[in-house]
């Protein structure tokens, strides 16, 4: 049996590596690193996996596709779950799986393995994309088979091969990509205890940036004057706001089994770039537009969340925004301080906002019998009003 496993070099998946040829009776294990952002020492880990048993290890980058494929996507639709969650785990597995996949196929590989447990939302993003793209290929998913309690037996599991992971000074799990770095587990997990001092510390940073962004059909294409790859944007702006708090969430989430998890996520270049677009917006689309999208995107953080991906609801709604900012451009300028954003300018085309109209002055431009008979409608539809004072009360309009 030849077996592809989804290799983070992380406990987990070490401990699956030595436990697929003894346990399972693999073959051959070929090791797949897939590169989505996480600043890893790779030669590193691909050693380690060799000395754990992996017969092959392949380290596919996948920055640019999950940023194309996946953020663009999600940002233009503003996609969010449980109202905060910008789904920074959650958009990075389609595309390992995908890594996988090809990989198996190129092989020969009947199987694929992945480290995710039957608790979290892992093993469905992992599992419903295989199915989708290879329902062939058997997947095994050692938490749901060995006999295993917990992170300590199997961190007795990689010792036993010979192999030592360095120990952490803190207990909680750390999962990275381009997009955000996440924190769930150990001492995480008892809600009567503050974070650990190193959460604190990094939350009241009150460190300063400055940025100038501009837009292009809805998707960033320039940072401070320099067009970037949206992957590579990301990555630039994720060092701008290094010393500054922006972007960290302390979040009780549920589970799409139920359960509910508490995780802490920092999400810089994100949470940035969400503002931004909130702001363009704001100029670019009229009231129902807006409440459109915020249904769309909480329906879209939804699905993803839940692991559908390339759902075809999905592609119809990322075919929508699509036509929505075709014609959408703007610049903003953004200072960055602590965690506050303040916005100091913006540009955008088309602006809805006309200041002669909207502003407090030039009172002549505006027929203020459009006011009263506003005040009708808006009543009439709210309350109800007898037949008598409406016939005495609505305006003279058309």
């Amino acid at each position: 049996m030849k077996v592809v496993l989804a290799y983070s070099g992380g406990l987990d998946t070490s401990a699956a590596l030595g436990w697929l040829k003894q346990v399972r009776g693999a073959t051959r294990v070929i090791a797949v690193l897939v590169n989505v952002g996480q600043e890893d020492d790779f030669p590193m880990l691909e050693e380690r996996a060799y000395r754990l048993g992996a017969d092959q290890v392949h380290i596919i980058d996948k920055r640019a596709a999950m940023a194309e494929q996946g953020i663009a996507p999600m940002l233009k639709l503003g996609a969010v779950y449980e109202q905060d969650y910008l789904l920074g785990t959650a958009i990075a597995r389609p595309f390992i799986a995908d890594a996988l996949v090809e990989v198996a196929l190129e092989s020969g590989a009947g199987a694929i393995c992945h480290g995710a447990t039957g608790k979290g939302n892992d093993y469905l993003r992992f599992e419903q994309r295989v199915k989708i793209l290879a329902p062939g290929l058997t997947i095994i998913s050692p938490w749901r088979e060995w006999a295993c309690n917990g992170r300590e037996e199997a961190q007795a599991m990689v010792a036993a091969s010979g192999v030592s992971i360095p120990t952490k000074s803190f207990d909680y799990s750390i999962d990275a990509n381009l997009w955000h770095t996440s924190y769930e587990g150990g001492t995480l997990e008892d809600l009567s205890q503050p974070p650990a001092p190193f959460f604190i510390d990094q939350m009241s940073q009150e460190g300063e940036a400055e940025v100038t962004l501009t837009w292009q059909k809805g998707l960033p294409t320039k940072l401070n004057g320099q067009a970037l790859p949206l992957d590579q944007m990301i990555t630039e702006l994720n060092h701008l706001l290094a010393p500054t708090a922006l972007g960290w969430l302390d979040l009780l989430e549920t589970r799409t089994n139920g359960l509910k998890s508490r995780g802490i996520y920092h999400t810089p270049a994100g949470t940035l770039l969400y503002r931004a677009r909130t702001a363009l917006n704001q100029c670019w689309f009229a009231k129902p537009t807006l409440d459109y999208l915020n249904r769309m995107g909480s329906e879209y953080g939804r699905m993803l969340y839940q692991g559908l991906w390339q759902h075809p609801i999905q592609k119809a709604m990322q075919a929508a925004v699509d036509s929505l900012y075709a014609e959408a451009e703007g610049t903003i300028c953004l200072r960055i301080k602590g965690a506050a954003v303040h916005i100091l300018a913006r540009q955008a085309n088309p602006n809805l906002f006309a200041d002669q109209l909207g502003g407090f002055g030039h009172m002549n431009q505006w027929n203020a019998g459009y006011s009263e008979a506003l005040v009708f409608f808006q009543h009439l539809q709210n309350y109800s009003v007898p037949a008598e004072f409406a016939m005495q009360a609505t305006p003279a309009v058309g």
